[in-house]
């Protein structure tokens, strides 16, 4: 059987058009069956009398209306083939897609092999020319229903989506949600025509911020529209609920671009609505923090101390979490070590993970184990910390953090080389050499700024050493003062607001403090500000808080910030 039926709606006459216009003054007809559809599913079965220009494809309509299993919507497809319209067959794809029966696993995979189901996706795909913008974004909705990613149809409609015009928003995020979730992530064309839409509209606020969402998750970052977004979200960042404040301090950090006013803004929330934010939002934002290297402490403290309460009753209780998953409490531990924020719940989150340890996935046990390093909770959790080292390795995750996981071995050899577990000697190599390129090298990642400093100190005749290596460890002093344990470091992976140490840092300062090193840390940002006249009053002002400080300091006062005056 031929298709040449399914043109014949697309191809209107000028005098159909009088006939189009008569019919839709009759009311059109209604299905009992429409009832126990779906509304999206409804409008667009029903969008009037207009659309039905012949009667045969109101009819067929109708009879894929009536179908409650997928193999009467396949039989027809067969059996009246020869008179489907293209309106058909989108109204095919949206049965299935709104039948509860494809829901069963086995029923759907049993669907998505039948040839008759690919045979109305390759009608499909030569009938794409014919189709407007609402019936695309309806097709490929259907497909992200079916759980089917059939890039062939996908790929199809890339070009014609752009040059279709869009009737309303709601639509194109609909139609943008089922492209990333295809995994059309690297679309720059595509997304950056519909962002520059987006940018021009008049958003709601809730589409404004799934618009945000949906952006945050392709490759490119839509410059114009993020700009534009968040001044939108700061003027009406009081009209956001939590939830919708965590998605969007989390979809502005993806691409690592600068929105320190809106995380600061988001803090402020965080720290006067943690008590009464669900934890799993706390998590969010906290993460958005830990991504953007921003420091606030009162917000991180905050959101803390609301976790810990849920997670220290399931611990009691010996029960999951309802509110936090496992790698939830994985993300809290290893934003609170990586700022060097002392809290409670680090006892609480080992114990509780301890219970729980089958359900830590490698990138959580690399958080866990990181955290616990930082904290000095290895020798307290060894049994814990056992299971999750074992993860390292297991699978693909460490991959993205081969300089986490680099550290995670030097520790191993620093502060539990007692542990009956080895890494991989392909996470070793691998971590080592991204753990050199991050430095620049093995010795001191700063040379220049640490040659000025050692200059400074001899005109001011400090007796010092510059680039001390210490023994049976990878590290190398900046600069060390006197014949005492006490040193300088310059840094430059500090928090981009307070410049106080974070991450790695904090890490290299607890191996050398249990070793009886003193330490202070010079922002790399604070000593290249700072006028030449000014560097000697700064360093008085380092060997003096050297001089009077204890071994052991916290991650506010190993860093001592000239004053602001100075920089001038």
């Amino acid at each position: 059987m031929s298709l040449r039926p399914l043109r014949t709606l697309h191809r209107l006459k000028p005098w159909c058009r009088a006939v189009v216009e008569v019919a839709s003054q009759e009311p059109p007809a209604q299905s009992f069956e429409q009832d126990r559809l779906p509304s999206q599913l409804r409008q667009w079965i029903t969008p009037g009398a207009e659309l039905y220009v012949n009667p045969i494809c109101s009819q067929m309509d109708q009879m894929l209306l009536k179908c409650e299993q997928p193999e009467a919507v396949l039989a027809l497809l067969v059996t009246h083939r020869g008179v489907f319209f293209v309106h058909n067959l989108v109204t095919a794809i949206q049965v299935l897609a709104s039948l509860d029966e494809v829901k069963d696993p086995i029923a759907l995979n049993r669907l998505l092999r039948d040839p008759r189901y690919d045979l109305l996706l390759r009608d499909l795909v030569r009938f794409v020319p014919k189709l407007d913008f609402q019936a695309m974004t309806h097709i490929v909705h259907c497909l992200q229903q079916l759980d089917h990613k059939y890039y062939a149809l996908f790929s199809r409609m890339l070009r014609p989506l752009m040059q279709q015009p869009c009737p309303d928003v709601s639509i194109l995020l609909r139609c943008l949600q089922a492209y990333c979730w295809a995994g059309y992530h690297q679309q720059s064309h595509f997304f950056g025509h519909f962002a520059n839409l987006m940018t021009d509209a008049d958003l709601e606020l809730e589409q404004l911020v799934e618009g945000v969402v949906l952006f945050s998750g392709t490759a490119e970052y839509q410059e114009k529209f993020f700009h534009t977004a968040e001044q939108r979200l700061l003027r009406d960042l009081p009209l956001l609920s939590p939830h919708q404040a965590s998605l969007v301090a989390l979809a502005f950090t993806a691409h690592l671009h600068s929105h320190d006013q809106l995380l600061e803004a988001v803090a402020g929330l965080v720290q006067l609505q943690a008590m009464s934010m669900e934890p799993a939002d706390i998590v969010r934002c906290l993460q958005a923090f830990h991504r953007a290297v921003l420091f606030f402490p009162d917000a991180v403290r905050a959101g803390l101390d609301a976790c810990s309460v849920p997670l220290y009753r399931a611990w009691l209780l010996r029960t999951p979490c309802p509110a936090l998953a496992p790698t939830d409490v994985a993300e809290l531990l290893e934003s609170a070590a990586f700022f060097g924020i002392p809290t409670d719940l680090t006892r609480v989150a080992l114990e509780y993970l301890a219970d729980h340890v089958d359900a830590v996935p490698e990138r959580a046990a690399i958080q866990t184990v990181y955290a616990m390093c930082m904290t000095g909770a290895v020798a307290n959790h060894s049994k814990l910390l056992l299971y999750l080292f074992r993860k390292i390795g297991a699978g693909t995750a460490w991959e993205a953090q081969r300089v986490r996981v680099f550290q995670i071995w030097m520790s191993q050899l620093l502060q539990f080389p007692w542990l009956d577990a080895r890494l991989k000697k392909r996470c070793i190599e691998t971590g080592m050499r991204a753990w050199c390129l991050h430095r620049g090298g093995f010795g001191c990642p700063h040379p220049e700024e640490v040659r000025e400093v050692s200059e400074e100190l001899k005109s001011m005749g400090v007796a010092h050493q510059s680039f001390v290596h210490v023994k049976d460890t990878p590290y190398e002093l900046d600069v060390v003062i006197g014949d005492r344990k006490a040193a300088l470091l310059v840094s430059s992976e500090t928090a981009r607001n307070t410049l106080t140490p974070v991450g790695g840092t904090l890490l290299q300062i607890k191996h050398l403090q249990d070793r009886g090193w003193r330490l202070l840390v010079i922002p790399r940002v604070a000593w290249r500000r700072l006028p030449a006249v000014s560097r000697a009053r700064y360093l008085s002002l380092l060997l003096d808080g050297l001089a009077s400080s204890q071994q052991s300091l916290s991650a506010s006062e190993v860093t001592r910030l000239p004053d602001p005056s100075w920089e001038e």
